[in-house]
């Protein structure tokens, strides 16, 4: 049996699971932790702009204040049962696919009470989930954030733009597109590094084995 039929085997597959499982937990602590300082970073700077403004500046920039608040708090108390979990060694497969869709439809939510893309620049947050997705390395995970912040985005324009289908737009087609073209190219991007991760651990145990083989000669 050659080595790329060795590499394809019904064992090594399991075992690569069994790796990438591992490596699961420890992967998921750094989204928690990047999740969490995300937060914290964001929410700072909203507070701090909150409290820059006068009194009618703050009155009319009270409801996003609260959504802000509102999704704050949810994205830590989700991390922290996360955090629960994973010290528990408890981590179902659909929780990454879970706390992706959360993560998502809170930054939906705030880039649509904001007043859509244009009115924001939290939009550059999907680009963090898609980098988080990567972290698990699970190419299911990485289309599902990657297909799933495309559907957000759009989901913000349609809140703010009547129609998508007459010559006025609240959100420009072109901006549209790149910034859909933007989301997928990143989605690609970083499933093709989940993809290399597998080949490159087995390219390393290859050398290394024969690296062995000839110190034992």
């Amino acid at each position: 049996m050659n080595s790329a039929s060795q590499h394809n085997s019904p064992t090594a597959d399991r075992q690569w699971f069994i790796v990438r499982r591992w490596q699961t937990y420890a992967s998921e602590l750094r989204v928690l932790l990047l999740r969490v300082v995300a937060v914290i970073v964001l929410y700072g700077c909203q507070v701090a702009h909150y409290l820059s403004l006068d009194e009618a500046g703050q009155a009319a920039n009270l409801l996003f204040q609260r959504v802000a608040t509102g999704a704050a708090v949810l994205l830590i108390v989700v991390s922290l049962l996360v955090l629960l979990l994973v010290l528990k060694r408890i981590l179902p497969v659909w929780l990454p696919f879970a706390t992706t869709i959360v993560d998502l439809l809170a930054i939906a939510s705030l880039v649509g009470i904001a007043g859509g893309p244009m009115a924001t620049s939290l939009i550059g947050a999907f680009y963090l989930v898609i980098a988080m997705a990567g972290l698990r390395f699970d190419l299911r995970l990485v289309w599902l954030a990657t297909l799933g912040a495309m559907a957000a985005y759009m989901g913000t324009v349609g809140v703010v733009d009547d129609s998508w289908f007459d010559a006025d737009h609240a959100v420009p087609v072109v901006q549209q597109g790149v910034a859909l073209a933007c989301l997928g190219g990143t989605g690609i991007v970083v499933g093709q590094i989940v993809r290399l991760a597998r080949p490159l651990a087995q390219q390393y145990h290859d050398r290394l084995e024969q690296a062995e083989a000839k110190e034992t000669k």
